[in-house]
């Protein structure tokens, strides 16, 4: 199909015409556009369409909306929409050791400007250029000047803000491992506040994102910095209140970024902590006027919120937030970060409390998170159908499953129920959908030992083997339909495939052993080898995604992760058939007792500790 392009579209004419094209076969389409109104207006009438629009994400999703439209050949159809919020963001984690390329990122632009997103915010720690410090990012994939402005173009041709989301005070562990940040190191992965060597890091920080950015929009971190100045500067300049040090680091970054032009949002846990007990979320919070009085008024404070399913928590937190300040933002959580697969029921039952909350409480801008804690284990595609649930509501104010997902497939060529099958290897029979928050069994029985059975009192031997192999064949299925989301498909159903033999195989050997069943024994000893194989293929397909995905720095990480699986399952053989062959009296893994790690009534696996989602807590008792 012959594709024009008309009126006041103007610079954004290329890329309309190219994100329109797919969806055409035959024939000829015009497309008119103007500037005006609210929001977005966009209809069909055979070969003519009209768009208009205030923005250009309004613009672009008008286009998605065409290209539904073109695909289902619907020939007369018109919609009209006004945004929730004055932003819209989606925030990219690229610094967990998953450093998404640039093609990638290209990718997620276009889908993102056909949903309306606005702006897209890069998480980069240490992830990104900073001239006179080599060692900033050294070995990790770091992003460099140039592919930083190149892909800021790029988006500003689809009507999206590429933000610089950065660290300023903690979560820079990645620096410190190299000594030529002595010098700035407090304690821990935070910064040492109060001395010069700190600032004039910072503004090196500042200033390469001022040379690569259009945008004058910035995110300078400041979360989960709870040991600020317990450290080196403690030594340095003696005790001090932590609210103390932190109202005079702020306001130093504030001016450092404003010296480059920078308006600035920051997480808001830190003062919520520091005025409570070093509590976040509190029923009987409240701050003193002197207090607020000493947060700069020129930053904006990002509730941010992944776990909540009470719309009442919501409102709370957001009323309390503006005890601080009138510049509230909220950041959601497309949940990536617990493992291989995803959390995508639970994400959806949190957004749409919280999206509700913050339109009624006032809020003006919003993101969503899709962070990669602990090796950016799972794909950057995987969270997509939240990222549609959040752009509808954004518009829409819709968020069921029959009007989010043939947007969805028509922005992104995804399919709802295929993507929330992904949930299928954590929503076990024992934790069905939405699933305990934050609960990844497919994590913890992928990289627990099989001979110290770490989790084994939270498996239910019964169930989970068919369980996985259900999701494996389900999972392959979708894989062998083909298309752009194949890969991720075929790598979870290798790892369903894995689980459905080794999520037991635990307890089998702590059952044949304490029974003196040598018999079974034996058997063990092959179910360990042939999931051996498994890994090693599983292992495969997560090397296959990753490069296309992201750069091959921190894929290291992973390689050691699952070639350790692979191992420890072939030395549990050995282990066993010495055990049987006389070599070894006995196995002292399995005369171990196995404890449950939860004490409480009714214990299972939803109420085991976020440190599940941590791979050294997994895969040993012992220091790593």
């Amino acid at each position: 199909m012959k594709i024009t392009i008309s009126g006041e579209a103007g610079r954004y004419a290329p890329q309309l015409a190219e994100v329109l094209q797919p969806a055409c076969a035959q024939g000829e389409l015009a497309v008119s556009v103007t500037w005006g109104g609210t929001g977005l207006s966009v209809s069909r009438q055979g070969s003519e369409a009209c768009i208009c629009c205030d923005t250009p994400s309004a613009l672009f999703r008008a286009a998605g909306y065409l290209l539904q439209w073109l695909s289902k050949g619907t020939g007369e159809a018109s919609v009209h929409e006004e945004p929730a919020f004055d932003h819209l963001t989606y925030m990219a984690d690229c610094s967990r050791n998953a450093v998404p390329t640039l093609s990638f990122l290209r990718t997620l632009i276009r889908s993102l400007a056909l949903m309306g997103y606005d702006r897209l915010m890069l998480y980069t720690e240490d992830t990104y250029e900073v001239p006179g410090y080599p060692f900033f990012g050294y070995l990790r994939g770091r992003y460099s000047q140039d592919d930083l402005r190149a892909l800021d173009s790029y988006a500003q041709g689809y009507g999206v803000e590429l933000v610089p989301c950065i660290q300023t005070l903690a979560h820079l562990n990645g620096i410190f491992h190299w000594q030529a940040f002595d010098p700035v190191h407090d304690t821990a992965d935070i910064l040492c506040c109060g001395r010069e060597e700190t600032y004039e890091l910072i503004e090196a920080m500042v200033r390469s994102c001022a040379e690569t950015f259009h945008s004058r929009v910035m995110n300078i971190g400041m979360d989960e910095a709870e040991m600020i100045g317990r450290g080196a500067f403690l030594r340095q300049f003696g005790y001090q209140e932590r609210f103390d040090i932190m109202e005079r680091h702020l306001k130093r970054v504030l001016a450092i970024c404003e010296k480059y032009g920078f308006s600035c949002m920051m997480w808001s846990d830190m003062f919520f902590k520091l005025c409570n007990n070093d509590a976040y979320h509190s029923e009987s919070f409240q701050i003193s006027d002197e207090m607020r009085s000493r947060i700069p008024g020129n930053v904006e404070m990002v509730y941010w919120d992944y776990y909540s399913r009470t719309r009442e928590q919501y409102d709370r937190m957001i009323r309390q937030h503006h005890q601080f300040t009138d510049r509230v933002a909220f950041a959601g959580g497309a949940w990536k970060w617990n493992g291989f697969a995803p959390l995508l029921h639970h994400s959806v039952e949190a957004s749409r409390l919280a999206l509700e909350s913050c339109e009624a409480n006032g809020v003006r801008n919003v993101l969503v998170t899709g962070w990669g804690d602990n090796g950016g284990e799972a794909s950057q595609a995987c969270v997509l159908p939240v990222l549609s649930l959040y752009a509808e509501y954004q518009y829409a104010r819709r968020t069921e499953e029959a009007w989010v997902a043939p947007r969805l497939y028509a922005c992104t060529g995804a399919r709802w129920k295929d993507f929330m099958q992904l949930d299928s290897l954590n929503l076990t029979p024992d934790n069905p959908a939405p699933g305990g928050v934050g609960v990844a069994p497919a994590k913890y029985l992928l990289y627990q030992d099989v001979l110290l059975g770490q989790f084994d009192l939270h498996v239910d031997p019964d169930t989970y083997p068919p369980h996985y192999a259900a999701c494996a064949a389900a999972l392959y299925a979708i894989a062998e339909k083909g298309g752009a989301y194949a890969c991720l498909f075929r790598t979870l159903a290798r790892l369903a495939d894995l689980l459905a033999v080794k999520s037991s195989l635990g307890l089998r050997l702590k059952a044949a052993y304490d029974a003196g069943d040598k018999s079974a024994l034996a058997c063990c000893a092959d179910s360990c080898l042939e999931a051996q194989k498994k890994a090693a293929a599983f292992h495969e397909a997560v090397r296959a995604q990753w490069l296309r995905e992201n750069t091959p720095f921190g894929l290291e990480v992973l390689d050691i992760r699952l070639a350790g699986v692979a191992d420890r399952l072939g030395r549990a053989a050995e282990r066993v058939r010495q055990y049987l062959d006389g070599t070894v009296p006995a196995l002292e893994e399995l005369e171990q007792e196995r404890l449950k790690l939860d004490a409480r009534e009714n214990p299972g696996f939803r109420t085991l500790p976020l440190t599940s989602n941590t791979w050294a807590q997994i895969a040993t008792a012992c220091p790593i």
